[in-house]
């Protein structure tokens, strides 16, 4: 599976977008859209990039959780690309409800889909066991210090996500890494317990 980090619109503040295709564009990989964010800026990209002999550049939609910055342009993908969406609770265009644990192939590999509260009550994260990789969408992974107030649900995240072999994160608007990962993901459990929990 190849991962292709999409620019972001300069005049509009929206997330991160990633495009998953099959490593050699096969007709069978499924090409699959994590967060569209706030406009259509990505679809000109997007219509650049050879997605495969015949095949629609975007398959599916994937969305991490529903807010605006992250969600408000799936129906226009939808429209423009047929794209089935699939979000964890309904949404404007969500076609298909996610499930904690349920199976989705992008591109040539597969995704686990991990229900991670925290950031948000519908907030999901789509982990590649195969490649290792993790997009967290906006579930806060580093956290260096303690103080301020977190939900029981998001420590429950953070230990359902140190137990994940993950070697590289695309998040929702930071950079992506590749370093020290479950690591960084314990500090940040440690920094949660002994802040206050709500």
């Amino acid at each position: 599976m190849r991962v292709i980090q999409l620019q972001r619109s300069p005049n509009t503040y929206t997330c991160r977008s990633y495009l998953l295709l099959g490593d050699w564009n096969q007709i069978d990989a499924v090409n699959t859209l994590i967060d569209p964010g706030t406009d259509g800026y990505i679809m000109d990209e997007i219509d650049t990039i050879y997605t495969g002999c015949g095949k629609v550049p975007v398959e599916q939609v994937l969305l991490t959780h529903n807010h605006f910055d992250h969600a408000a342009s799936a129906e226009l993908f939808k429209r423009k690309y047929n794209a089935t969406i699939y979000g964890w609770v309904p949404g404007p265009g969500v076609d298909v409800l996610l499930k904690d644990n349920q199976v989705i192939k992008a591109g040539d590999d597969y995704l686990d889909v991990l229900h991670t509260p925290g950031h948000s009550s519908d907030s999901v994260s789509f982990y590649c066991q195969a490649q290792k990789l993790l997009f967290s969408g906006d579930t806060q992974l580093r956290i260096r210090t303690p103080g301020g107030k977190y939900t029981r649900d998001y420590v429950e995240t953070l230990i359902k996500l140190a137990n994940k072999d993950i070697e590289m994160v695309y998040p929702g608007h930071d950079e992506p890494f590749n370093h020290d990962v479950r690591s960084i993901i314990l500090e940040t459990l440690q920094n949660v317990r002994n802040s206050e929990i709500i």
